[in-house]
């Protein structure tokens, strides 16, 4: 049974850990995240503090995740920036926000992330919500 490529987002190598892209542009909150990443033992793919970074790093990496402040510098912010990752390369994104309020709660469900942890968030918080983004469907 051949497998479609066009249908294939990540093909997991059993022996390494998912890479999970980092888009934050506070670099104390990306550092943080980067050491709670590797504590529980997921491969960082890198971190970029703006969209087209993002875009450029998740290009060359095909991370099987993308956590996205929906807040970013730059000419696109984290909402517009998951919608291209999805649907441009593939990659499924779990948004990282202080922000709650209907009016960008609303806006972020158009790019259908898998994910919405507000900050501050805990390691466990975290590390759950990626299981379950991680996690096949019916699986």
């Amino acid at each position: 049974m051949a497998i479609d490529p066009r249908q294939v987002v990540v093909v997991a190598d059993p022996g390494k850990p998912p890479c999970i892209l980092i888009v934050e542009d506070e670099a104390l909150v990306a550092s943080s995240i980067e050491e709670v990443l590797g504590e529980l033992g997921f491969g960082v793919a890198g971190i970029a503090a703006s969209g087209p970074e993002a875009v450029a790093l998740a290009v060359e990496s095909r991370p099987a995740l993308a956590l996205v402040d929906i807040r970013l510098t730059g000419p696109i912010d984290g909402i517009e920036l998951a919608c291209r990752l999805r649907q441009e390369l593939g990659v499924p994104s779990i948004f990282l926000s202080g922000l709650a309020d209907a009016e960008t709660v609303h806006r972020a469900a158009a790019a259908h992330p898998l994910g919405f942890l507000q900050k501050p968030f805990r390691p466990s918080q975290m590390f759950n919500a990626i299981q379950r983004a991680l996690t096949p469907q019916g699986g």
